[in-house]
C-alpha cells in the first residue's frame, strides 16, 4: 500500500509546506551544496567592533569582583605616573577604601600633569572624589594644584605653591 506525494498532500511539521513541497526544497538544497561552496556573507567591520567591545566590556564586568576582593585586601588599588615629581604623592589613579568612624566609602584620587612649560617647572592637579555609603558629613570633593620647579633637568623637584583650585 504505497501512497504518492502529489495524490494526497500531507502538512509538514514546520507549517504550511505540503510534504512534497518540503522535499522538493531539501532536494533543490543538496543539489547546491553538491554544486560548490555557497558565498559567505561576510559580516561588516562596525558589527564586528560592536562584538568586540561587547565581549571587552563582558570581561571587564567578570573581573570585577577580583578588583573589588584586592581593594578588600590591601586597602588601595595604585595606578603611579612614571615622570612626575613625587610620583607616590601624585598617583595616576588612586582608589582607596575608607573605614573611618564617621565615613565609610571609596577615596578616588586622580592626578593630571597641567602647565609643563619645560623641563624645569610642571603644575600637577589632583581631583579628589569621595563615594561615601555612610557619612555625617555633606559632599567633600575637591581639586588642588601643586607646582613644582627645579634648577635643571637633572636636578630634584621642589614644591614651590599649593593652591585649592584647579590649575590654570
Amino acid at each position: 500500500m504505497s501512497m504518492s506525494a502529489t495524490t494526497r498532500p500531507t502538512r509538514s511539521c514546520f507549517g504550511s509546506a505540503t510534504m512534497s513541497e518540503t522535499s522538493e526544497r531539501f532536494a533543490s538544497g543538496a543539489a547546491e551544496m553538491q554544486s560548490g561552496p555557497a558565498e559567505v556573507k561576510r559580516r561588516s567591520p562596525l558589527r564586528r567592533l560592536g562584538c568586540g567591545l561587547a565581549l571587552a566590556l563582558w570581561f571587564l564586568l567578570l573581573l570585577t569582583p577580583c578588583a573589588l576582593f584586592y581593594l578588600a585586601t590591601n586597602g588601595e588599588i595604585r595606578l603611579s605616573h612614571a615622570d612626575m615629581p613625587q610620583p607616590h604623592s601624585q598617583p595616576r589613579l588612586l582608589i582607596s577604601l575608607i573605614n573611618d568612624v564617621n565615613n565609610r566609602g571609596l577615596q578616588i584620587l586622580r592626578s593630571t600633569k597641567t602647565g609643563a612649560v619645560d623641563d624645569t617647572s610642571v603644575c600637577v592637579e589632583t581631583a579628589v572624589t569621595y563615594l561615601l555609603w555612610a557619612s555625617n558629613e555633606g559632599n567633600q570633593d575637591a581639586v588642588y594644584c601643586d607646582c613644582y620647579s627645579r634648577a635643571d633637568a637633572a636636578a630634584a623637584w621642589t614644591l614651590e605653591e599649593t593652591r585649592l583650585s584647579p590649575c590654570e
